[in-house]
């Protein structure tokens, strides 16, 4: 039979709370993955935007939201 310690566990996520840093790690690529979509949502021509069911409007309002906001 194999033991399986506690930090084993955790590495793979079976019940315990990540690290705080393991949270900001993960809050923080949120915040830049949120940043880089709306960079490239804001070169989006009217076509594209009218492709994926948003207007021009639309593209601004979510371009102009701080990072942090969802």
């Amino acid at each position: 039979m194999t033991m399986i310690s506690g930090a084993t566990i955790g590495r793979f996520g079976h019940g315990l709370r990540p690290s705080l840093g393991a949270r900001l790690f993960a809050t923080v690529g949120t915040w830049r993955r949120r940043a880089q979509e709306r960079a490239e949502l804001a070169g989006l021509n009217d076509r594209l935007l009218c492709d994926i069911g948003l207007s021009r409007a639309d593209a601004e309002f979510i371009v102009n939201k701080p990072f942090w906001k969802e």
